[in-house]
């Protein structure tokens, strides 16, 4: 797994999207992978989003809603939004009050495949042998 190559992913989001202040990457069962974090402790965000991320999917289930796409939590302090990432782990972003969540929902898309891609070797290519 190419760790830099994840972190890359993740600080461009960050760049694109005002107000975004840390994310993490982390398994389904709350292990960290990867985080861009400055004053969120990155195993207890990865540990509370593993935790979320099961608990509103089994509620969109319940509900008849389909497939999770974000959850989001709003606070006076900023946002938290959880993506599911494939099926073995979520994206954990931390934002600010300013949050730009519109651009974060659109922009978020490309992000969360290409990760994806990168944590389940899909869509590399086999190096040629010289």
């Amino acid at each position: 797994m190419d760790t830099e190559a994840l972190l890359a992913e993740m600080r461009a989001l960050r760049d694109s999207v005002a107000g975004i202040t840390d994310t993490a990457l982390a398994s389904r069962d709350g292990l960290i992978i990867a985080a861009d974090t400055a004053t969120i402790d990155p195993d207890n965000l990865a540990a509370l989003a593993a935790s979320a991320l099961g608990v509103t999917q089994r509620m969109a289930a319940e509900a008849g809603h389909g497939t999770l796409r974000e959850i989001v939590v709003s606070s006076a302090g900023g946002h938290i939004v959880t993506y599911p990432v494939g099926r073995r782990a979520l994206l954990a972003v931390v934002g600010d009050p300013g949050l730009d969540l519109p651009r974060l929902f659109r922009e978020s898309r490309a992000v969360l495949a290409v990760l994806d891609q990168l944590l389940t070797g899909a869509g590399s290519r086999p190096v040629a042998a010289e």
